[in-house]
């Protein structure tokens, strides 16, 4: 429950081994929950930076050390858990596998398990029946996140299944539901990422890139009120995201021409 311990467990794994080697480089750095191309994330917010001496550090001001044989120990317990994921999904696969490894090197004896995925969320997520586990959130912009991280979704079959619990996130978590000022939002969302980040209930590892290649001859087709059409080039969302409106999209004959082009 010692937030140096979490912050140990993150400064432990390599995360940009992570993204040259298991993502070929297609991912970036994230340190909290809010969309990284909104306003909401705070830019300000470093990494938890690669450091396993440090990681130790922390660890032993908690009262852990290692023994004649390398394994954290404190009171005469091992430092030992139990890491799980879903199966069919080889990325996840390889973070597990680099993640034992990263914390193995400090001492710390994890167990793996890959489970099939109605398992994984039946017995595991929703109960919260699990030590630790490495899964993914896709989401959208807005920065409404009570149902992740209010301490009143801890429930089983809620979405805040690592239990975490925090008066003033919760004040914030509020806060940014009920303010409609968009520079005040901004400002409570900071505040809640420095919050989350400091805890770390979640050691953040990336958010993967869209890499979109486009036929500059598909656009959109959009009719208008009065009944003409209007083609548009297809732009990315905020997210950069291209996969949508395809129900609107057509291939012209030759590319088309638009405007400052």
């Amino acid at each position: 429950k010692d937030k140096r311990v979490r912050q140990a467990l993150g400064m432990a794994i390599d995360t940009d081994k992570i993204i040259h080697y298991v993502m070929y480089d297609q991912a970036e750095r994230i340190t909290g929950p809010f969309v990284k191309q909104t306003d909401y994330y705070d830019r300000g917010i470093q990494p938890m930076p690669y450091d396993p001496e440090g990681a130790l550090e922390l660890l032993r001001e908690v009262g852990w050390v290692r023994n004649s044989e390398g394994w954290l120990e404190k009171d005469g317990k091992r430092f030992a858990f139990t890491l799980i994921t879903n199966g069919g999904n080889d990325i996840r696969k390889s973070i597990l596998t680099i993640a034992q490894d990263s914390w193995k090197k400090i001492g710390i004896d994890v167990k793996t398990d890959i489970v099939e995925w109605s398992v994984f969320i039946g017995r595991h997520v929703n109960t919260g029946n699990f030590d630790a586990l490495i899964l993914g959130w896709s989401m959208g912009i807005d920065p409404d996140l009570y149902q992740i991280w209010h301490s009143s979704q801890t429930n089983p079959q809620q979405l805040n299944f690592v239990g975490f619990k925090n008066n003033e996130a919760d004040d914030l978590i509020v806060k940014i539901r009920q303010e409609y000022d968009h520079d005040k939002q901004v400002e409570y969302c900071h505040r809640l990422h420095r919050i989350i980040a400091d805890e770390q209930p979640y050691t953040f590892l990336y958010v993967t890139r869209w890499t979109a290649v486009l036929d500059k001859k598909i656009v959109i087709k959009e009719v208008l009120p009065t009944g003409e059409e209007e083609i548009k080039k297809i732009t990315p969302t905020r997210t950069g995201n291209y996969s949508f409106y395809f129900n609107k999209w057509i291939k012209l004959a030759e590319n088309p021409v638009f405007g400052m082009e």
